[in-house]
């Protein structure tokens, strides 16, 4: 795999993150690409149709223009890393997020 399709095959999963899991266009993963690559589906593209002859991407089901990631490609990249998404405490009406930032002590169950 070339540094372009890593970096195309990571814009690929971080939008389809965005849209719930759904398949993306090229156009979609362009504007998830860094430079040079940002909003230019054309190279996008060029990169997922190599992709898709190793098994890492597909065409979505009823579509020449949408994308989603395989297994196998997911298995290709590093895990995501960054903050951790909002999600309620159990029990509480706020956010870890907000717990640790106001310095409350958090519950650890052994």
């Amino acid at each position: 795999m070339t540094a372009k399709q890593r970096v195309v095959l990571g814009a690929l999963r971080d939008a389809q993150h965005e849209h719930d899991g759904q398949a993306v266009s090229a156009y979609q993963i362009a504007a998830a690409c860094p430079a040079p690559w940002q909003g230019r589906p054309d190279l996008v593209t060029q990169a997922l149709v190599l992709l898709e002859r190793d098994g890492l991407v597909l065409l979505a089901a009823g579509s020449t223009r949408a994308w989603k990631i395989t297994a196998a490609g997911r298995l290709m990249l590093a895990p995501r890393r960054g903050p951790a998404r909002e999600r309620p405490v159990i029990g509480g009406g706020r956010t870890h997020a907000e717990d640790t930032e106001l310095g409350s002590p958090v519950a650890v169950s052994c």
